[in-house]
């Protein structure tokens, strides 16, 4: 049993993952006219509630200007000489272009370097077994750093400027879109605040608390009983000895209305298990919470954190392999050079049927997940539809995912629509 649950919550993680760019964010607009070649230094920052990335977008040969890469034009690029130059690319544009918080530094660290080229009016992954000549390549280098915080103002100093153009384009992208900013040598300085929503790092509710109604009570007045009995018999004992008399029947009269507002002894009857008797509108509150908590773990980068946020949406049975999972996808998502931050869940329907042997329901259950996926200077808009069948069992008082089998799984066309604007 343990062992199912942790294969379909593997599956159910696999497939929340597919919001990210596998499928649909291969490429991205450069924003430029069709035959022009992108310039060979540039640069983007990435803000969002959780999380900041400065991105270097340049060629090998316009390093040259600060490194001595030996490359020419038409020098072949193999598997083996791109990996060789990671580090040393790196080590050298971790030290450029500061950014700062009410003039305190901030520390990055080095997220990923990707190896590009453009095509037409796109940008596209270089395979990782593809030998390429450097004058044909561009380079993809990201740095990031937790976003400590998100309603404060910060500085980029950009301090590599290339002998020509005499200016360099800068994009920010946030969750309301990109924004293009020139600087020079004259005006390095670009001074940047981020546009989020006032609730953007607020975590997701708690599910609902498990209340198990109190049994229903059966009142018995055991007082009222036991004098309606002696008085019962103590009539018959008169009529047997035939002895009718006015006051004795009064006096067994008032000994049977006095005894009704004695004390009673309560009889507990159970009911059915309230745990089973869930609606289709409650499952809807219940899984809510449990989807977005989910999907609110991949904005942490510090492993604890990702593995406490998980541990509170599905049971302790399921939670390393889920676990396992998010790093697998996060890893995944590092290679391909991309982002992606899941801001909207709504679930559109649920059919809920009881589990018969244990308390818990089954939920039949559709649902949209809308996110930004984010590389190469820009945001993309995904929504994709799910629709699957859960498991949802009660577990150390609250409600928890235990299985999930995933039926379909299809992307929105109105997905392309841009998200709407938020006041600045």
């Amino acid at each position: 049993m343990v062992i199912s649950k942790q294969l379909f919550i593997l599956a159910f993680f696999t497939h929340l993952a597919v919001i990210a760019p596998g499928e649909t964010a291969q490429t991205t607009e450069r924003e430029a006219e069709p035959g022009t070649e992108p310039a060979t230094i540039s640069g983007s920052l990435y803000l969002d509630p959780w999380q900041i990335e400065k991105e270097f977008l340049l060629t090998p040969l316009a390093l040259q200007e600060w490194l001595e890469l030996e490359l020419q034009p038409d020098s072949l690029l193999s598997p083996e000489h791109r990996n060789s130059l990671k580090p040393v690319i790196g080590k050298f544009l971790a030290a450029r272009c500061p950014v700062s918080i009410r003039d305190e530094p901030v520390p990055f660290t080095l997220d990923r370097i990707n190896f590009i080229q453009p095509d037409s009016l796109e940008f596209i992954p270089i395979s990782p077994d593809q030998t390429v000549t450097a004058g044909e390549t561009w380079i993809s280098v990201v740095f990031s750093t937790p976003q400590s915080d998100h309603r404060q103002a910060l500085q980029l100093m950009w301090d590599l400027m290339p002998q020509a153009p005499d200016s360099v384009t800068i994009k920010v992208a946030d969750p309301e879109g990109t924004r293009k900013f020139e600087l020079s040598r004259l005006n390095p300085a670009l001074n940047v605040r981020g546009r989020f929503h006032p609730n953007a790092r607020t975590p997701p509710p708690l599910p609902p608390s498990i209340v198990d109604s109190p049994p229903s009570l059966l009142t018995l007045p055991w007082m009222s009983v036991l004098l309606l009995a002696a008085a019962t018999l103590w009539g018959l004992r008169l009529l047997h000895a035939r002895k009718k008399s006015l006051l004795r029947t009064t006096a067994i009269i008032l000994i049977g209305l006095g005894a009704i507002p004695a004390r009673a002894i309560s009889i507990k009857v159970p009911l059915k298990n309230t745990w089973n008797a869930v609606s289709d509108t409650d499952a809807m509150e219940i899984l809510d919470p449990l989807l977005r908590r989910i999907y609110h773990s991949f904005n942490y980068t510090n492993q604890e954190q990702q593995y406490e946020e998980l541990s509170l949406a599905a049971s302790g049975e399921a939670l390393t392999p889920i676990f396992l999972e998010l790093q697998r996808t996060l890893r995944s998502r590092e290679r391909d050079g991309s982002r992606v931050r899941v801001n909207t869940i709504n679930i559109s329907a649920c059919t809920v049927s009881d589990l018969k042997e244990r308390p818990g329901f089954e939920a039949l259950c559709e649902w949209q997940a809308s996110g930004r996926v984010g590389h190469w200077g820009h945001f993309h808009d995904r929504t994709n539809s799910y629709n699957a069948t859960f498991i949802i069992e009660p577990s150390s008082g609250t409600w928890k995912i235990t299985r999930l089998d995933l039926h379909g799984r299809e992307r929105n066309p109105d997905a392309q629509q841009s998200a709407p604007r938020l006041p600045e």
